[in-house]
Formats: C-alpha cells, structure tokens, sequence
C-alpha cells in the first residue's frame, strides 16, 4: 500500500468494509461556505458527468467526495477483492484529478453496495448521480431512491 493512504476497517451489522482513502483529503474543521457532494463512482461516463455538473456549481464552493463501493463477493475475504486495488484507486484518482475539483477520493470494499452506502454518507448528505435514460429502473435510480428514503439529499441527473 502506498504511504499517503490510509486503510481502516469499519464495522457494522455483522459486516465489514475495507476503506482505502485517497490523496485528498477532507479537512476535520467545519469551513463556512463549503459544500461537501458526494459522487458514487458507477461507471467512467456517468462518473464523469456528475462530477462536470458539480464543477459548473463554481461559486458554490463545491468540494466533491468521490466514492467508489466494491463488492467483494462472500466466498473471498473482504480485504482481497476481485478487483486489483491500486487499478482501482488510480482509476478514480485519474478520473477525479481530470475534473479538476477540490475534494477526496474514497474505496471501499463491502458485501453489500447499497448498505455500505447507508452506512458510510453522513446524515442529510448531497449525492449527485447521473444514470441513463431507461424505460426500466436502473441502478443508479434505485441507489437514488434508497438514498432519499434514508434522508439525503440525491441530485439525479438523466442523461
């Protein structure tokens, strides 16, 4: 693991999340005139389009957490994913640093995606996601809804 990342473990409800935080980090103090969004990583395109509509809030003061939940699926132990974990941290990073946008960049590796969510957002957080325009519900959608039932405040943009 590279030394300007941080890992921790988190438990809750018999389950357990692996935490990777990337390079930025989210300051401690409570800044006045700072909003904090959170931007689930989903897929590159549609990453991408949430974190441009929160670049074009500029005299917001957006500051972006972008976040990507992994599932590891049971048989595996959570802290070995399927997924090769400095692909995956560079991924986000380079996806983020493209935008240009003060903030973090978070990993995590769970069992269960939506729950992991629920878990990690602070109380009445600011989601921002993009999903494609479906006939159908699709994940992004029922993310987006779970997400207002549990009392954040979730930006759906169609695109």
């Amino acid at each position: 693991m590279n030394s300007n990342q941080e890992a921790s473990e988190l438990n809750f409800d018999a389950q357990q999340i692996t935490y990777y935080q990337g390079d930025h980090q989210r300051r401690t103090e409570t800044r006045t005139g700072v909003l904090w969004a959170v931007i689930p990583y989903t897929t590159p395109e549609l990453t991408e389009a949430a974190l441009r509509h929160a670049g074009a809030c500029t005299d917001l003061n957006v500051h972006v957490s972008l976040v990507d939940i992994q599932v590891v699926p049971f048989p595996r132990p959570i802290d070995e994913p399927t997924i090769n974990k400095e692909f995956s941290q560079r991924r986000l990073h380079d996806l983020f640093a493209k935008s240009g946008l003060p903030g973090r960049t978070d990993v995590l590796y769970t069992r269960d995606w939506l729950e992991a969510f629920r878990h990690v957002l602070e109380p009445q957080s600011l989601v921002i996601l993009a999903a494609k325009k479906r006939w159908w519900r699709t994940r992004e959608e029922k993310l987006a809804r779970a997400l207002l039932k549990a009392g954040h405040q979730v930006m759906l943009l169609h695109i």
